[in-house]
């Protein structure tokens, strides 16, 4: 089995072993690993620069530099040029970012030369002995900058076809970078960080050693695939199950929700209790002054009809004697709610475990033991029952309905489950009281307004008194019209009420929906973040075997250094997780830390030679490289105040030739004050003026 199956093998195993991961939760993880643990193809093809030309990029008007198979140094004054044509080389290669705030950032604003309207640059490239040609124009169109790249095949000999314009996708591709940038990223300025690999200039001496960056791409290019799997979950997590801010904040608000709902149908309730009551007592006003009426004859002026009276009066008493059975019956059913609010109330978890078994035990189909023969029943007959349904005694089919109450008492509940559902009847039975409490208080206001009703009759019938009936006749109108106007008035309130409810109604289910999004996208991003930690435990494993043979090179190489800062390295340290930032140890027990080299020296042109070198020589000695084969050093002594690193960075170029033997090192740097001799055996120099 190769290493990378055993990976992939031991991670799925891990997976597996995950109790919180439900099934569903491994297969994504193993479709992560199936489609990202994959090595990026590169082209074997060896690309070789001829020379180069630029017209009027900054500071050149018109230069052409030939490359051999030596290394060149372009030399001269600042401010002749050399930084420009070097600029002028990675533009060609890679263009520039589309947007300004990153033009900004890599000061890529102001390229052309003062009073030009356009700038051209090209580059001449021998491919496995084919010619191939990149032109790139720059120019002004309004106050933006714009360019193209053409890609041309043997341009000496077919011409070019000048009005082509050629993606830059072309141009990676036959550089060879094409799968890297992919693999990286879709925003073309990350074009400069990969090109930053192979130009180390004074305007970022950190462009490529910026970790965040440079870790993702040694890890593709040294075959550490793993990254791939952690930056696709990664990625999952930000664009499949990202949390929104207003799913974030529906698991704050829904509770409040959902409580203002209850209290609204609560308030709902008691408004149509009391619209039910006004409207039964309107009717029975109604009734009592319709009787009133007839008794006064008010169309005839007969005077009283005492026999409708004692109707009226036999009607009201049969009515007393029912309210008074529905009263009894509403006080019995609020004692029994009572008695079962207070076994709520003062029964503790434990005991309300010990009822709940006993109701679980009194409503299984199964028995813990036989009732004929008293053995225990064993779980063989229960399986008998849920996966035959047949009786384990008798073997008959068992009735549906008894069947599926023993399945519902098969699941597990948790204790917190039982505590809620035992707290949601408590609150029901509240909610039960208070209507019950209600009824009875009307019930009682109906016998006592029926009972001085009652009164009135029997007073009238031993009177005979018109004048009584008159005045009850105009009480029971005013009384009536009360109860009119009164029952607009609520159902007014009932509607507003109801809009309300519906509201409300709406937001929760709205908010639960995004809540419950919430909820699995969170769910989702947990089970990814706890992939990601199985996974970079095994990629930390391949990072420490790459980040301990970087140490070996990167020790080696120090002992070109001579003099100056790094003249006494003991040992290159790297960290070891993540990302590839590193300490140099120096004999006399100072660390230098790759991450905050020291501002006043040149720490961090020490750093980075050291770095992309011997990035760049593992890569070399690896069994794959890329097939651009480029070093460019821009301004390596521009601490003019640190002289004292001047001969060790002097000493490290002047072999770096030798050192990345398969490299073509194009070196720019301005008078030093020193011997430039050395540099005479592996360099030819390109004198700027």
């Amino acid at each position: 089995m190769s290493s990378e199956d055993q990976i992939i093998k031991d991670i799925l195993n891990e997976v597996e072993n995950e109790p919180k991961f439900t099934e569903e939760d491994k297969e994504e993880c193993r479709q992560l690993l199936e489609n990202h643990y994959k090595d990026v193809s590169l082209d074997e093809e060896l690309l070789h620069l001829d020379k180069a030309s630029v017209q009027d990029f900054e500071a050149v008007e018109n230069k052409e530099i030939p490359f051999g198979e030596q290394g060149t140094v372009l030399y001269g004054e600042n401010l002749t040029g050399k930084t420009s044509f070097i600029e002028a080389l990675e533009y060609n290669l890679i263009g520039l970012p589309d947007s300004d705030p990153k033009r900004s950032e890599f000061e890529l604003t102001n390229l052309i030369s003062n009073g030009k309207s356009t700038a051209h640059t090209n580059t001449y490239w021998n491919v496995n002995g084919d010619k191939y040609k990149i032109y790139r124009t720059l120019k002004w169109e309004g106050n933006s900058l714009t360019g193209y790249p053409r890609v041309t095949k043997s341009p000496e000999e077919g011409g070019e076809e000048e009005d082509r314009r050629d993606s830059q996708a072309k141009v990676s591709d036959l550089l060879g970078i094409l799968p890297l940038e992919e693999r990286l990223s879709e925003r073309r300025w990350d074009l400069y960080r990969i090109m930053g690999l192979f130009f180390i200039t004074s305007k970022d001496w950190r462009l490529f050693m910026d970790w965040n960056k440079a870790s993702d791409m040694l890890d593709i290019l040294f075959r550490v695939n793993l990254t791939n799997v952690i930056n696709a979950s990664e990625n999952r997590m930000e664009e499949q199950y990202s949390v929104s801010e207003e799913a974030r904040q529906a698991s704050m608000y829904v509770e409040d929700r959902r409580k203002e709902l209850k209290q609204e149908k609560r308030e709902l309730d008691d408004l149509e209790n009391q619209r039910d009551r006004i409207s039964t007592t309107l009717t029975d006003k109604q009734d009592q002054l319709e009787s009133v009426r007839r008794a006064l004859r008010e169309e005839t002026e007969e005077g009283v009809d005492t026999d409708e009276l004692q109707s009226q009066k036999s009607s009201l008493e049969s009515k007393e004697a029912n309210l008074q059975r529905q009263l009894t019956d509403k006080v019995n059913e609020l004692a029994k709610v009572r008695r079962l609010i207070n076994r709520y109330e003062d029964t503790d978890l434990k005991e309300d475990m010990d009822v709940v078994g006993d109701e679980v035990r009194n409503l299984m189909s199964v028995p813990e033991k036989c009732p004929i023969c008293t053995n225990k029943v064993e779980s063989e007959d229960r399986a008998r029952l849920l996966e035959d349904h047949h009786c384990p005694l008798c073997h008959k089919e068992v009735p549906d309905k008894r069947l599926r109450v023993e399945k519902e008492h098969q699941a597990e509940e948790s204790i917190t489950a039982i505590q809620e559902k035992q707290q949601e009847r408590l609150e029901d039975l509240e909610g039960q009281k208070e209507d019950i409490q209600f009824e009875i208080e009307s019930l009682e206001e109906r016998i006592e307004a029926t009972n001085e009703q009652i009164e009135q009759l029997e007073e009238t019938l031993e009177e005979g008194e018109v004048a009584d009936l008159i005045d009850e006749r105009e009480e029971l109108d005013r009384e009536v019209r009360e109860r009119k106007e009164k029952l607009t008035t609520i159902q007014a309130e009932i509607e507003t009420k109801e809009d309300r409810i519906e509201e409300l109604e709406e937001e929760v289910e709205e908010l639960e929906m995004l809540y419950e999004e919430y909820e699995q996208n969170n769910r989702k991003r947990q089970m990814l973040s706890s992939f990601n930690t199985i996974v970079q435990r095994k990629r930390d494993q391949e990072q420490r075997r790459l980040k301990n043979k970087l140490s070996d090179v990167m020790l080696e190489l120090t002992d070109y250094f001579t003099d100056g800062t790094f003249s006494d390295v003991d040992d290159v340290v790297f960290q070891d997780k993540g990302k590839y930032t590193y300490e140099v140890h120096l004999e006399d027990g100072t660390v230098l830390d790759s991450t905050d080299p020291q501002g006043s020296t040149s720490e961090v042109v020490l750093h980075a030679l050291l770095f992309h070198t011997a990035i760049l020589k593992e890569l070399s000695q690896s069994d794959r490289n890329l097939p651009l084969r480029l070093f460019v050093i821009d301004s390596a002594f521009g601490k003019e105040q640190d002289k004292y690193n001047t001969r060790a960075i002097a000493n490290f170029l002047s072999e770096l030739s030798n050192i990345l033997s398969d490299y073509q090192v194009i070196i720019s740097m301005a008078e030093i004050g020193i011997d430039t001799s050395p540099f005479e055996e592996n360099y030819r120099f390109e004198r700027f003026d």
